[in-house]
């Protein structure tokens, strides 16, 4: 009942976002559906993971295609209010997001947005090349004790569409990541993004905004020294303002030379050999903090931060938490099954096996519009799984012992640090799933909600006409 009650007031927080009180409601019943549903994700497991029945499913469809809220304002709130928790992971006093793109495998010849992808992947498992979506994803860091976790925030569909010559959208992939940090990102906290979104095109408005970066730059970085210039000697043409350039690579020294640290890197103490440079890269006037790490095994990375004040160390543990999201990806993908989406678009044409970019301008406007209303119909749904993923777990972090006590199974392997995974307490709130809707707890919104849905399907049927028997007269 504990962790029922408390994903309840959670979930009233978000209700701001909504301008209908039925489309609040729907969203409170998927969202259990998510959390309670055994069956593999499809809005019809979701239905059926509370209770009820056929009647149901096509107004719970609808809510994905509901014009009464916006999923960037909802995921907003969802992100104001993690951003507020004690449990929240912070650096020099500041709050800690972490973001990176994802690539989902879709088959359907008939949703906007699918094209032809390359995958960049040491795993042989992967295929180099795939037809699917492209998701840039943001999250917050939340830790408690040794348990860290990446709550998702707000995904978004970024690739794959062509935008129509009425409203060109010249953006690219990394120009709509830095976009989406600074409309989520709080004053003053640090985005850890990977190597592909290290540029200028990031640290431009990141500065702007009063945002940091720590990020890995590529093996081939060329940075700029400092330069000096004489008061006194002024040559012809423009006043220079770099100094020369430095190939970070060549910087590096042997490890008996540098400077050595213990940091915990995912999870683990290592020792790792540094050196750090303030150099100039792709700004004249701002100075970045780059730092030259060698990892146990000899690996080479150079990170940079756009904190100068930051240590080496800070840096180094900092981007380590970086891989946080890559499991909450993970998770989302095999514990939730967040991207099972199955919307078809019947006014588009079937796409080729190898679709490149989706492009608006083969349609009409008003087609147009019903493109953009499915692209948000697919980010409502992963989303969706991204706040119920969240919420277990901050039930994780909130409510360790409770979920200990209700969790039903014996797992050969569990958590070190104690804490319970999303697994377990997705099982946990599950295991009291029968009891709860069986006893009809009138403090939970839950099932105040599934009564007024019965009452209202019931109150429908009796006003409806009685079939005429077959064995009437006409």
């Amino acid at each position: 009942m504990e962790m029922y009650e408390r994903i309840e007031q959670i979930v009233v927080t978000l209700r701001p976002a909504f301008s209908r009180t039925a489309t609040y409601e729907w969203f409170v019943l998927l969202l259990w559906g998510v959390l309670l549903a055994s069956e593999p994700a499809a809005v019809s497991s979701y239905v059926n993971g509370i209770g009820l029945g056929e009647a149901y499913y096509h107004q719970a469809l609808h809510w994905f295609h509901s014009s009464a809220f916006s999923i960037d304002q909802l995921c907003h709130h969802w992100g104001t209010w993690l951003a507020a928790r004690a449990r929240s992971q912070r650096l020099r006093g500041q709050l800690v997001y972490v973001g990176d793109g994802i690539k989902v495998c879709k088959e359907g010849r008939q949703m906007p947005g699918v094209k032809k992808l390359h995958q960049e992947s040491g795993d042989v498992q992967k295929p180099t090349w795939i037809r699917g979506h492209y998701f840039s994803a943001l999250g917050l860091l939340h830790s408690s004790g040794q348990a860290l976790f990446a709550v998702p925030i707000l995904l978004k569909l970024h690739d794959g569409i062509e935008p129509a010559r009425t409203a060109p959208d010249e953006r690219t992939v990394v120009d709509k990541m830095a976009d989406l940090c600074i409309e989520q990102m709080a004053p003053g906290s640090y985005g850890l993004l990977d190597a592909y979104y290290a540029s200028a095109k990031v640290l431009k408005p990141f500065r702007q905004k009063g945002l940091h970066l720590i990020s890995r730059a590529r093996i081939s970085t060329v940075a700029r020294a400092p330069f000096c210039r004489c008061p006194d000697k002024r040559g012809p043409g423009r006043p220079r303002k770099w100094g020369s350039p430095v190939q970070l690579k060549d910087l590096f020294a042997p490890p008996e030379h540098c400077s050595t640290a213990v940091v915990c890197l995912y999870g683990k103490s290592v020792t790792v050999h540094y050196q750090t440079f303030l150099l100039h890269w792709d700004d004249a006037d701002e100075l970045i903090l780059f730092v030259l790490t060698q990892l146990p095994g000899g690996r080479r990375i150079i990170l940079l931060s756009s904190d100068p004040n930051l240590t080496s160390v800070e840096v180094i543990e900092a981007y380590g938490w970086r891989f946080k999201i890559e499991v909450s990806f993970r998770t989302l993908i095999h514990l939730l099954d967040g991207f099972a989406y199955r919307f078809w678009l019947k006014v588009m044409d079937p796409s080729s096996r190898w679709p490149e970019r989706f492009k608006l301008d083969d349609y009409h406007p008003f087609e147009r519009l019903l493109i953009a209303q499915k692209v948000e119909a697919f980010e409502r749904f992963v989303n969706l799984n991204a706040i119920a993923l969240g919420l277990l777990q901050m039930l994780a972090l909130e409510m360790p012992l409770t979920v200990w006590a209700n969790f039903p199974r014996w797992f050969r392997t569990l958590p070190k640090h104690g804490f319970p995974s999303e697994q377990i307490v997705r099982i946990a709130l599950q295991q009291k799933r029968d009891c709860i809707l069986s006893e009809s707890t009138p403090q939970l919104l839950l099932n105040k909600l599934l009564a007024d849905k019965i009452d209202a399907h019931n109150c429908l049927d009796k006003t409806q006409p009685e079939p005429l028997s077959l064995t009437e007269n006409f």
